[in-house]
């Protein structure tokens, strides 16, 4: 028996490494097509398609090591990058060989206001061009639709609708199930707008953090009414009405949404899409086919056209995700790995200026200070830096952004909550009625430390009450010294409280609005350099198999475009259809969805003994 297991088990080990060593040659092998495959053209008199797909984001995430290479599901959605759409849509704009812009939005997930309205000046500017720009699309979500306002022929299908619900938050509160599974909640917070934690301690929304929604949600709603109203040439106070009363409106067309939306502007056309195909090409002049180029091809084919970093540069740091210590992959702010980035853009002679692009809602007290402590030691050298907020920067992220030359915001970026806060739950009520009791000794006050089965010491409970109130009076202390303010007037923009960036603005905690462009431009003109200068991605060292990932992420299709053909089927590559779908659908990162507006437990600033 015993010599049975032993080959059973050293079986299923070499199983287990073919299988490993198998699936890592099928990700090689993709790999090395790529880099042999062809580059694709360009046809003349074509239209960009561009049909984004997942979220759309600061800075491509990507899977956990462990998730590699066994999950071929990837469960999380694809992601598309927000700066290579850009890049894309300005490059186009002055290309003889692209005619028009067609908005395919699918397959595109919800995405922050901020984000849709950096894309939207780049599609407006197409636009400006001379250019056309036609949406399609069987439905709209809200994200999708914000963007499909823009084109000059907006489609919709005859049974298609424009999913427009205006912006909300609802969560819900546990305090009423806590209390009856007896679970404990021991809260520890320097703010009282630190919201994050009141489904723990409450069962309805605190009426400071209803009134500090309500705010932030009349900008939010006003900035993207009002932009769509402006785009389709209609009254933002019509569509307030309509989705005040949806049913009285729906009504007076008999349930049929699309001939409701059409009535109201929000579309052109109703057409099914072999009448959209037929339109594109005679806005094309052509009589039938014509020729078109997805935005992933597209970028591929023209990346020798893109010009050269200058010697002058302003380098650009993504800073996008959670904010924790250590190195961390794309996704993630990791202090390590900003800490060596900022360290590259002092010693690099080339950067003249840096520019932060801060989407985090903030993290790690502790990383977000090793990370400013580094963003000063930068400044120090004498370049200067400055902040682009996304769709967020928070608590951490603002950390990080207070000791900047300038910072520039969206008028719907989320900033601010200057707080702190931490929850302990604990279990010992719930577990004495089952029975289970705790009980031991130490040899000090604290020897128990923070265990769920039991109770804190009081002593301990100080100890962390006083370590919040410090990390709060620090807080207070660098965004002052960073403002120019006093720490009496930030304690009053404080307290956790969140701000929309034209409320920051308007209470100095940022100095402009504007966009990633405008901040680029800001700091070449603090470091005077003249016109004759290019913007640079600083990115983190990757191995081999980050640099993979990030090349089946960020060009699927075209990565893939000549592996499904017979010949690759003789190759033994026929698995790689698998692969090709599924990469479609991946990465995924938090963001304030345009869909329907969250907030996330801007989990801020936290405090361990």
């Amino acid at each position: 028996m015993k010599q049975f297991f032993s080959t059973l088990f050293s079986w299923l080990g070499r199983l287990r490494n073919f299988i490993i060593n198998g699936l890592f040659l099928v990700f090689l092998l993709v790999f090395i097509s790529a880099i042999f495959t062809g580059q694709p053209e360009v046809p003349a008199n074509a239209a960009l398609v561009i049909d984004p797909r997942g979220q759309i984001v600061e800075e491509l995430e990507l899977p956990a090591p462990g998730a590699m290479p066994f999950d071929f599901s990837f469960s999380a959605p694809n992601q598309t990058n927000l700066h290579e759409l850009i890049e894309v849509i300005q490059h186009a704009a002055v290309d003889d060989r692209i005619r028009l812009l067609v908005l395919k939005l699918n397959d595109m997930e919800k995405t922050s206001l901020p984000k849709l309205q950096e894309l939207g000046r780049a599609i407006m500017a197409f636009k400006d061009s001379g250019k056309m720009v036609i949406a399609v699309g069987p439905n709209y979500s809200q994200s999708q639709y914000y963007l499909a306002a823009m084109a000059d022929q907006l489609f919709l299908d005859p049974m298609g609708l424009v999913a427009l619900q205006g912006f909300g938050i609802y969560r819900n509160y546990f305090k009423s199930a806590l209390d009856k599974l007896n679970i404990d909640v021991t809260v520890f917070r320097a703010g009282k707008y630190k919201a994050a934690i009141e489904p723990l301690i409450r069962n309805d929304m605190s009426d400071e953090d209803r009134a500090s929604n309500q705010a932030m949600l009349s900008v939010l709603w006003s900035a993207y009414k009002g932009d769509v109203a402006q785009m389709r040439g209609i009254k933002a106070q019509r569509l307030q009405a309509l989705l005040d009363k949806p049913a009285s409106f729906l009504a007076r067309y008999d349930g049929d949404y699309a001939a409701l939306f059409k009535a109201e502007g929000l579309v052109d056309e109703l057409a099914d899409y072999h009448t959209i195909e037929s339109y594109i090409a005679g806005a094309m002049g052509e009589a039938g086919d014509y020729a078109s180029i997805d935005f992933h091809h597209y970028m591929a084919a023209t990346a020798s056209e893109f010009p050269d970093a200058k010697n002058q540069q302003v380098g650009v740091i993504s800073v996008s995700g959670m904010i924790v210590d250590g190195k961390q992959p794309p996704g993630m702010v990791g202090s390590e790995s900003m800490i060596e980035m900022l360290h590259r853009a002092r010693v690099d002679s080339h950067i003249k200026a840096v520019v932060l692009r801060i989407d985090s809602p903030g993290g790690s007290a502790q990383a977000s200070e090793a990370i400013r402590n580094a963003i000063v030691h930068l400044k120090a050298s004498g370049k200067p830096v400055v902040v682009s907020m996304g769709s967020m920067a928070a608590s951490g992220g603002y950390w990080i952004a207070a000791p900047a030359d300038e910072i520039w915001a969206s008028p719907t970026t989320i900033t601010g909550s200057i707080g702190a806060f931490g929850v302990m739950a604990n279990f010992e009520h719930g577990l004495e009625k089952l029975g289970i009791h705790n009980d031991g000794l130490g040899t000090t006050s604290i020897a128990d430390g923070i265990r769920p089965d039991r109770a804190m010491s009081p002593q301990l409970v100080e100890v962390m009450e006083l370590a919040m109130a410090h990390t709060y009076q620090r807080f207070l202390n660098i965004v002052a010294d960073g403002r120019g303010l006093s720490v009496e007037a930030v304690d009053k923009l404080a307290e956790g409280r969140v701000w929309t960036g034209v409320d920051a603005h308007r209470l100095g905690l940022v100095d402009s609005l504007g966009g990633f462009k405008e901040a680029i431009e800001a700091a070449a003109k603090l470091a005077k350099i003249d016109a004759d200068y290019s913007s640079v991605w600083i990115k983190p060292p990757l191995g081999l198999r980050d640099m993979i990932m990030l090349k089946l992420l960020g060009n699927a299709d075209v990565l893939t475009a000549g592996l499904f053909s017979p010949s690759a089927s003789l190759l033994g590559l026929p698995m790689l259809k698998v692969l090709k779908s599924d990469v479609d659908r991946y990465a995924h990162i938090l963001s304030l969805s345009a869909d329907q507006p969250k907030i996330f437990s801007f989990s801020d600033v936290r405090v361990s003994p």
